[in-house]
C-alpha cells in the first residue's frame, strides 16, 4: 500500500535532480507512481523545462501550498461534468419524472432529502450561508451517521454520485464523502 501523496497539482515544489535543485509546479501527480516506480511521483513544470516522474522522495520542500479545498472542488465538479456527459442517454431516463435534477449553491435556504442507490438517505438544510448534512443508512454504518455535520461543498446531481466536502471528522482538514448514484431529489417538509 502506498503513502498517501504529500503534495496535489498547483503545489510549487523545490526538488532536486542528480545535478540540480529547482522550483516548479505540479502539474501531474502519479499515485503509486508512474509506471515502473515503486512510489509516488509528479510531473513538475519549471519556467522552461517539464520534469516527469519527480519520486516523491527528490521533493525537498514546498515553496507554496495551493489551497486544498479548491483543488478539490475543481477536481469534483471536472469528473461529474466528465462522467455527465459520458452517460447522456442513461441520464435522460434517469431524469424523466424528477423535479429537481440538482441541489446547487444558489439555493439559500429549505431542507432537501437526497435519496442513492445504495439506501442512504441524506437531509440537506441549508441554513443562510451554512450548510448541513444528516445522513442515514442502517445497512452502510459511517462515521457520524445520524449526526448534524456541516458541508464545506457539495455537488448533488441525478443519476450521478454525489460528492460532500464536510469539516474536519478526523484530523485532517476535511473530509470528503462520495455516495453511490443519487436517484432522488426532493424538498423535505418535516
Amino acid at each position: 500500500m502506498f503513502e498517501s501523496m504529500e503534495y496535489v497539482v498547483g503545489d510549487v515544489v523545490e526538488f532536486k535532480t542528480s545535478t540540480h535543485l529547482l522550483i516548479g509546479t505540479i502539474v501531474v501527480s502519479d499515485y503509486g507512481g508512474a509506471v515502473g516506480y515503486s512510489s509516488n511521483t509528479y510531473d513538475i513544470l519549471t519556467q522552461h523545462i517539464l520534469y516527469k516522474h519527480i519520486e516523491e522522495k527528490f521533493i525537498v520542500r514546498m515553496v507554496e501550498k495551493t489551497d486544498r479545498l479548491i483543488y478539490w472542488k475543481k477536481r469534483i465538479e471536472t469528473f461529474l461534468d466528465a462522467l455527465g456527459s459520458l452517460e447522456k442517454e442513461t441520464l435522460k431516463k434517469i431524469k424523466i419524472g424528477q423535479n429537481l435534477l440538482e441541489l446547487n449553491k444558489q439555493i439559500k435556504s429549505g431542507r432537501y432529502l437526497v435519496g442513492t442507490e445504495s439506501g442512504s438517505k441524506y437531509l440537506i438544510q441549508f441554513d443562510k450561508e451554512e450548510i448541513f448534512m444528516v445522513r442515514k443508512n442502517e445497512q452502510n454504518k459511517l462515521r457520524k451517521d445520524s449526526q448534524c455535520i456541516r458541508v464545506l461543498f457539495f455537488d448533488v446531481r441525478i443519476g450521478l454520485p454525489a460528492f460532500f466536502i464536510l469539516e474536519p471528522l478526523g484530523k485532517s482538514d476535511f473530509t470528503i464523502r462520495e455516495t453511490t448514484r443519487v436517484t432522488e431529489i426532493k424538498e423535505f417538509d418535516s
